[in-house]
Order: C-alpha cells, then structure tokens, then sequence
C-alpha cells in the first residue's frame, strides 16, 4: 500500500504508525506564512520550528473562519473521526477541534485496503458538505493539504506527548480552563487517567 507522498509537504504512513495529524480550516493562515511553511519543507529541522510558529498563528484564530467554535459543527467533524474508526481506517486516540483547525492522533492499522490519504480525503469532503450545510454556506471548508508526521515508534512518552498536546490545546490558547470542559475534544477511554 502506498505510505509515502509529497505535495507541498513530505507524507509518510507507514502502517501500524501512530500520527499526529493538523487540519485547518481554508483561509485561517495568512499567505506570507504559508510561504514560509513551503520553502522549509524540505529541511526537518527547519520543518519542526516553522510547524510551531505555523501553530502559533493558528491558536490566536486571529485570521481567517473559525467554523469550528461553532458546537454543531465541531461535533460533526469528530463525529466523522468516529465514524472513519468505527469502520476499521484507523484507531483514533485522541481529537480536538479548535475554532480554526483540528488536531488528530490515530495509529493506523497494520494492513488496509486503501491507502490513508484516501481515508483523509473522503474525511474531508464529507464533513465538508455536512459543514457548510449547517453554517449554511457553501465554498471550501478545508485546507487542502494536512500536516502530519509519525510520533516516533518505541517511545512511549512522544505518544504521549501527542496526546497531551492535542487536548490541552484549547487549554493552552485561553479558551478554557481544563481541557475536559471543551466539547470539541475526544480521547480514547484508556487515556483518560493518562493525560
């Protein structure tokens, strides 16, 4: 199955791989940073540091559509991650949608009939449609391409860490005090004492 791509940015998913996974909403970065973003793609260190300032951007929800904060809309979007783990595309861990983009920790299976790019993009265009149909709009609702890595295997303290990232975000950027009390967020049973 094919687990390795490129567009703007390098894609691999390998299976059985844990991945941390960043969706926005299209419009919610300015083109300047978007730039930035491309032309450190190809250097890794490079990648990381822009992936925090990128992250920055996106927590302030200071431009661009914040669909998101919209609860009938974010429990759309995280009903469609269930949805997508329910039949069998991958083990969703833990998810949060924050007002202008969404965080996704999933392991992939260790076999699948079709490759997970697939699997994101018939994600995306089903709550696409389900989207702009409750804000009653139409138009692009997602960035066309995610970004994403493998959270390192053998190490289970960077799962974690993805983890705890992914649900204290709402935390972190000031739009809640504990990240239990922000409806958009969804974390696996068996993580629940662990964050």
């Amino acid at each position: 199955m094919h687990t390795q791509y490129r567009r703007h940015l390098p894609h691999i998913h390998p299976p059985g791989a844990a991945l941390f996974l960043t969706m926005r909403l299209a419009g919610s970065l300015p083109q300047t940073v978007l730039e930035d973003v491309r032309t450190s793609a190809a250097d890794l260190p490079s990648q990381c540091q822009r992936f925090a300032s990128y992250e920055q951007q996106l927590e302030t929800g200071s431009y661009g559509p914040t669909w998101l904060r919209q609860p009938v809309v974010a429990a759309l979007v995280l009903a469609g991650l269930r949805q997508q783990a329910a039949n069998g595309h991958y083990e969703l861990t833990a998810a949060c949608a924050m007002p202008n983009h969404l965080h996704v920790v999933l392991r992939l299976p260790l076999a699948s009939p079709e490759a997970f790019y697939r699997v994101l993009q018939r994600f995306k265009s089903t709550t696409a449609v389900l989207a702009n149909r409750a804000l009653g709009r139409n138009g692009r609702f997602w960035q066309d391409e995610s970004y994403d890595h493998v959270v390192r295997e053998g190490q289970p303290e960077a799962l974690a860490r993805a983890v705890r990232y992914t649900v204290h975000n709402p935390v972190k950027a000031g739009l809640c005090s504990q990240w239990q009390a922000w409806e958009g967020t969804y974390l696996a049973q068996e993580w629940h004492e662990l964050v």
